[in-house]
């Protein structure tokens, strides 16, 4: 009878952990984004965004070479930790570089685009609309 109860124990305790486990990581409040820190692209964003508001486009067109040069190097990184939000970003960012870029800007267009760039940035989770 011992040996009952103890193969019971043995195949519980683990079951139990392994599904206690489970739920906790399943109901662990998520990160703010599942690419990790964003906050230094943030910041960057945010730079190019007073630039564009005060109405120096070329500034922040340089502005923005460091945001393209920083996200370029960090992809390696950043990208397996969530592809989908990585692409979701990208997209934004390419959107917000061609906004910049072109040879006659739109300063409504660019704010408008980075704009977006920064919900995307706060919320990687939810592609650019």
């Amino acid at each position: 009878m011992r040996q009952i109860f103890l193969a019971i124990a043995l195949i519980v305790a683990p079951v139990a952990a392994f599904t206690g486990f489970e739920l906790y990581t399943n109901n662990a409040p998520a990160t703010a984004a599942d690419l990790g820190d964003l906050s230094s692209f943030k910041t960057i964003i945010a730079d190019v965004q007073a630039l564009v508001s005060k109405g120096d486009l070329s500034a922040a067109a340089r502005r923005i070479t460091d945001y393209e040069t920083a996200w370029d190097q960090a992809e390696t990184a950043i990208r397996p930790l969530d592809p989908n939000g990585w692409n979701n970003v990208d997209a934004a960012s390419d959107a917000a570089l061609k906004a910049l870029r072109q040879s006659t800007p739109s300063p409504d267009k660019v704010s408008k685009t980075l704009a977006t760039l920064m919900a995307v940035l706060n919320n990687p989770a939810q592609p650019a609309q």
